[in-house]
């Protein structure tokens, strides 16, 4: 029996032994992104019970099974995370939020910050919102999905990289953001596959922007790419689209055997003898449609790869992109090659070291799409439909037969012929190491360096037989550098005292140093054009030209310091200060100082509203003021600038030297905007609906201006002044809203942004203003900025209809004192503003605002088990559009071809009141600017809608597949608009000076695409 009972406690022994050694013990530490420790986060062993918690520190131990690989970490708010644990047994895991959570942690300049501490205004933007959308850049991308973000897209090209503006214009001269890229102040969008990204936070207000000081003006936008997690397995990503794009819509224009009809009744009008052509049969058939000729099928394809991962130690990411867009147009075209590596070490478990490279290769062209001499789109609008593309004996068909058929080249010959290649190499690339002092002192030194260089190849050959004749072939050759240095050394103080108390301090130095050079030359006459023997050299030395220069250095020096203190994270404040001195100013005035204060308090922590409103989950109400500085303004101003080759006469013979080619302002000095912003952000339903509304004032003061002269300075520009002032106010709304129903889930925002643009001041009076560039060969006058209005405002005279028979003529008050000598039944009703009963050029008025008072988008996504279905909508009203083509459309003494709303002109009482009769002398000038050309621009457009489909746990035996998921989608699916031109989203055509101006640009395309995502 004693035998038995030993034998029992051997065998029991020998299975707990067993046992024990079957389990292994792990510990380890689970943060935040920021660093800060969680607790309750729940660590669990994959298919078993088995689990723990992580405690007030953060810290977890737990036994698994021997052979356990993985282990589970799951926490509210925060991304569900798998972590290999192969041969360690300590580890540190960081959590990484889920997207429109209070969890979320935003990107602040110089670090991050809790959003649930911040107190400015950010909208932050999820990679995972701009994946796959078939776009060069993510700022396209970006359009609709956050609130006081007005994306401007200048024209449809391929590699066209848009205009973002941050709550409105705040200045005549240069309002982009400054974009920031991991952490370097330099590069460009158009850089970066938008699939790198990870989140695009945008800082609107001057307290989460001035701490980029003298550049944050216009707002920053803070873009930061993917990188590995610490502890996280290998992880390999494939993305692959192609689409197709048509264009989303072609204007109406005559017919030939219509234009023929209408060229005979414009001359016949005015009494004139009309032209043999117009009785000719050949020039009265339909033979092109200029428009679906010039404007075909773009295609897209996109392919990118990622790998990711990281150890207890290190993490690593490294990814490639090849995206290749071919545009509507013949011969224009956007080709981006890239390339990105970042990681980072912890050593001795008090320094981080880490590194991120960015090399791109874009090569493009994209058509002239502005003049009205040349440009393409304008040409096909205007060339004569019975002409053919190309003729019998396959050479290109011209215009040349008669002075009729106008001036213009064939526009599909313009497109096609040039052999064009723009191509930029460029770099963007920053190490940084990092020392914890000691327990919440830490000290940063950060290297950045970026390099572009543009080449530029334009071969044109011979086209004798055109028009506008080329009569020898031309090459040109140029090279572009640019590049810059910077060096930025942090310190960051983090604590907590008393456990109420919190402060976080960050403080540092920069400086920033640019360069750049630039050459080029071309020559005329090449004997052969083959390609093989396109070089200069093969040109005519008697035609050539060159040019050089190099770029004025400048530079920036920064000291910033800001303070975040919260007490209980209910009561929050954040002081901000930095001072900037930069070379493009004087001596006396190179350093401005740019101070900002927010405060915020999170009502619903207090005890009152706690125990009394539980609907409300979250409530915070913010508020600050500050001063950011703008030094986008031209190099040197503060001297007198002496140019070369100027020209002199001494006793009759001409002689080469110099002059002052601009006068000095010594009293330069940056351009200030003050702006006030206060917001309330709130949390309802157990934070299903998440939302912000916040109002702001911005006032730009010292605004560089043209100064008005009175006397007379010779030849010499005058350079700008700190005169003006302008001033954007506003209210922005975001609501999101997200829930969960069986296997459905979904989420819906909204953002709308109300602005109202206006210049305060600039010389004092209401006569002087700044003007911009005129449009096209009728030199109409589309916009001016005047005190009192808003930037480049529409400007001209104001019409009453047609005039439908000579009593009308007789009885109108409105030219009671004129000439009524040249006005027919037919012409324009032009209104007299001042009452003189007589129009002149002292009855043009404001006509309309080409900056939306409303901009907004609308986003959605919903899943059910494996579907998954997401969209985008993007709009703007109270805006008004100059319709300049419709002018050179309707314009009867062009010789070209017309719209197809002279079908509906004026040609006997009652036939109509909007288009005036035809006339090639047009004596009363009915086509000058005015309100007949000035539309709606008001839109809502589905910008983008993909339905996608995940195979998932699949198997091929014993081995997982990789998930795969299949998706197709539509970008620039539909708009919903008055406008009749072929888009409402017109950009800028002379800077900040004019805005909206249609001149018939690059029009934009609707593509459909298919593609797949997979994940190893």
């Amino acid at each position: 029996m004693k035998q038995q009972k030993t034998l029992f406690l051997t065998l029991i022994l020998l299975l707990c032994t067993s046992w024990l050694l079957a389990q292994q013990s792990i510990t380890g530490t689970v943060t935040d992104s920021i660093g800060n420790r969680l607790q309750s986060v729940s660590v669990l062993v994959p298919g078993t019970s088995v689990g723990t918690t992580t405690n007030e520190n953060g810290n977890f131990s737990i036994t698994v099974p021997q052979g356990t690989t993985q282990l589970d970490f799951s926490l509210v708010g925060y991304k569900k995370q798998t972590v290999a644990i192969g041969t360690k047994t300590d580890l540190i895991v960081t959590m990484l939020p889920v997207p429109n959570g209070l969890a979320d942690v935003v990107v602040v300049g110089y670090g991050v910050q809790r959003k649930r501490d911040v107190t400015g205004t950010i909208s932050s933007v999820s990679g995972d919102a701009l994946k796959n959308i078939p776009v060069s850049n993510s700022a396209q991308a970006l359009q609709g999905r956050a609130a006081g973000v007005n994306i401007v897209r200048t024209d449809g090209a391929p590699g066209s990289v848009p205009t973002i503006r941050i709550r409105g214009t705040g200045t005549i001269n240069s309002a982009d953001p400054l974009v920031v890229i991991d952490g370097v102040p330099a590069g460009s969008l158009n850089d970066v596959n938008p699939n790198d990204i990870a989140s695009i936070e945008i800082l609107k207000d001057a307290s989460s922007s001035a701490i980029y000081g003298t550049r944050a003006a216009n707002g920053v936008v803070l873009v930061t790419t993917k990188k590995g997690n610490f502890g996280e397995q290998l992880k390999a990503s494939v993305n692959l689209y192609t689409g197709t794009s048509k264009a989303i819509k072609y204007l109406d224009l005559l017919t030939a055997p219509d234009l023929a009809m209408l060229k005979k009744e414009a001359y016949t009008n005015d009494g004139l003898t009309v032209p043999g052509i117009w009785s000719d049969p050949y020039y009265a058939t339909q033979r092109t449609d200029w428009q679906r000729a010039l404007l075909g099928t773009g295609k897209t394809n996109n392919a990118d790869v990622a790998l990711r991962g990281g150890s207890s130690n290190s993490t690593y990411s490294f990814s490639g992109n090849y995206y290749d867009e071919q545009g509507l147009i013949p011969n224009s075209y956007f080709k981006r090659y890239s390339a990105r590596i970042n990681s980072e070490h912890r050593l001795f478990k008090i320094i981080r070291v880490g590194e991120n490279f960015l090399y791109s290769n874009t090569q493009g062209n994209a058509p002239d799409t502005r003049s009205t001499q040349t440009g393409t789109v304008w040409s096909a609008l205007r060339f004569n439909p019975a002409i053919p593309v190309k003729n019998e004996d396959g050479s290109w068909g011209t215009s040349k037969a008669d002075n009729e058929l106008g001036d213009i080249n064939n526009p599909v010959m313009t497109a096609v012929d040039p052999d064009i290649k723009n191509t930029n190499n460029n770099i963007l690339t920053n190490a940084y190491i990092e020392i914890d002092i000691v327990k919440g002192l830490r000290a940063r030194a950060n290297f950045g360096y970026s390099q572009n260089q543009y080449v530029g190849y334009n071969f044109t050959p011979a086209e004798p037989e055109q028009t506008r004749s080329i009569t020898l072939a031309t090459l040109s050759q140029g090279e572009a550098h640019s590049s810059s240095l910077l060096e930025e050394y942090t310190i960051t103080y983090n604590n907590t005292f008393a456990k109420d108390h919190s402060v976080n301090f960050t403080g540092g130095y920069s400086a920033q140093t640019f360069k750049s050079s630039n050459f080029g030359a071309s020559r005329n006459g090449f004997d052969d054009p083959s390609d093989p023997l396109r070089n200069l050299n093969n040109g005519n030395p008697a035609y050539q030209y060159n040019y050089g220069s190099k770029g004025v250095k400048s530079g920036l020096a920064s000291y910033f310091g800001r303070l975040n203190y919260s007490y209980k994270s209910k009561y929050l404040l954040t002081l901000t200060m930095r001072a900037d001195g930069s070379s493009k100013f004087p001596v006396n005035e190179q350093w401005g100082y740019f101070p900002a204060f927010s405060a915020g308090w999170r009502i619903s922590d207090e005890a009152f509203f706690k125990n009394n409103i539980h609907f409300i989950n979250d409530l915070k109400l913010t508020g600050g003021w500050g001063e950011l500085g703008n030094q986008a303004v031209p190099d040197l101003q503060y001297l007198a600038i002496i140019g070369t080759n100027q020209n002199y006469n001494f006793d009759n013979t001409p002689v080469n030297g110099v002059a002052v080619t601009s006068l000095a302002n010594p009293n330069i000095t940056w351009e200030r905007a003050q702006m006030t912003n206060i917001s309330l952000e709130f949390g309802l339903l157990q934070n299903k609906i998440i939302g912000t509304l916040t109002y702001f004032d911005k006032n730009t003061k010292d605004m560089l201006i043209p100064y008005p002269l009175t006397e007379t300075y010779g030849i010499a520009a005058i350079p700008n002044q700190n005169i003006g002032t302008l001033n954007n106010r506003g209210i922005e709304v975001e609501l999101n809203y997200q829930n969960k129903v069986g296997d459905f889930t979904y989420s819906i925002g909204a953002n709308a942004s109300f602005i109202k643009n206006k210049v305060t001041f600039l010389y004092g009076d209401k006569d002087n203003y700044i003007g911009s560039v005129l449009y096209g060969r009728q030199a109409l006058e589309t916009s001016r900025t005047y005190e009192g209005q808003p930037i480049a405002s529409f400007y001209g005279f104001k019409t009453a209809g047609l005039y439908q028979n000579q009593k009308e003529i007789d009885e109108d008050a409105n030219i009671a004192n004129d000439d009524k000598t040249n006005i027919k039944p037919g012409d324009v009703r032009f209104v007299d503003q001042n009452n003189d009963g007589k129009i002149d050029d002292q009855d043009r008025i404001y006509l309309g605002n080409p900056n939306p008072k409303a901009v907004f988008g609308i986003n959605g996504n919903a899943g059910y088990k494996n579907f998954d279905l997401s969209f985008s909508f993007a709009g703007v009203s109270g805006v008004s559009l100059y319709n300049a083509d419709r002018v050179a459309g309707l314009d009867a003494t062009g010789v070209f071809n017309w719209y197809a709303d002279q079908l509906n002109r004026w040609h006997g009482e009652g036939t109509s009141n909007t288009v005036p009769r035809l006339t090639k002398e047009n004596l009363h000038n009915n086509y000058r600017s005015s309100d007949l050309w000035v539309e709606d621009g008001s839109y809502i457009a589905l910008k983008n809608i993909a339905l996608g489909y995940t195979f998932n746990q699949l198997h091929a035996g014993a081995t997982k597949l990789p998930d795969v998921r299949l998706y197709v989608s539509c970008y620039n699916a539909f708009y919903i608009t008055k406008y009749t031109g072929f888009t409402p989203e017109l950009g800028y055509t002379d800077g900040n000076r004019q805005r909206g101006v249609d001149v018939a640009q690059y029009p934009s395309a609707r593509t459909f695409t298919v593609g797949a995502s997979i994940n190893f």
